[in-house]
């Protein structure tokens, strides 16, 4: 059993950081800042934490996590085809983003502290190799799973920023432009 004082730590410390990065780019926190909101010490944010953007990556990764599995149970379990399957799932990541779009608006273009682009990318990067290695997609001759999951994934989170940060269209025409960038042999 987890003993209650660390729960209600990380709750608050939770807490702290959505509230602080929704107004506040990631890179402009201080240890000192997430401290005061949460009521704890220094000490025992370090016991949690290295940093205000990895306490940030903890709040926001298992979210994305779930959608991955979700996305994983869909494709095992479904009678959907595979790309009604990839929209599900690009309209789950839209619907994470959009829950925490103050902090997506304020961090992703932050070029002080790029956590959490680093963490969404890398969502979309292990979520397209367990992809290709768990279905029928084949990669054209030549082409390398890494390569082509990175180019994947920094492309989604490009058209994520650029949906967050210009003239706002609809999420359909987000996830849209979301689903017509993967390559037609994705499967």
């Amino acid at each position: 059993m987890v003993d209650a004082r660390i729960v209600q730590t990380t709750t608050a410390l939770h807490t702290a950081i959505v509230e602080l990065a929704s107004s506040t780019p990631v890179s402009s926190i201080t240890v000192a800042d997430v401290t005061r909101a949460a009521g704890i010490n220094r000490a025992t944010f370090y016991s949690h934490a290295t940093s205000p953007g990895s306490l940030l990556v903890d709040v926001l990764t298992p979210d994305l996590d779930a959608i991955r599995s979700g996305d994983y149970e869909l494709r095992e379990t479904s009678a959907l085809d595979a790309p009604s399957i990839t929209r599900k799932g690009m309209e789950r990541i839209v619907d994470h983003v959009v829950k925490y779009k103050d902090i997506y608006r304020l961090a992703l273009p932050d070029a002080l502290d790029a956590s959490t682009h680093r963490v969404l990318a890398r969502h979309f990067e292990i979520s397209c190799l367990e992809h290709l290695d768990r279905h029928e997609a084949t990669l054209p001759e030549g082409a390398s799973a890494p390569l082509v999951a990175g180019f994947i994934a920094h492309g989604l989170v490009g058209v994520i920023e650029t949906w967050l940060s210009g003239k706002r269209t609809s999420r359909k025409t987000l996830v849209d432009n979301m689903v017509l960038m993967f390559p037609t042999w994705w499967g």
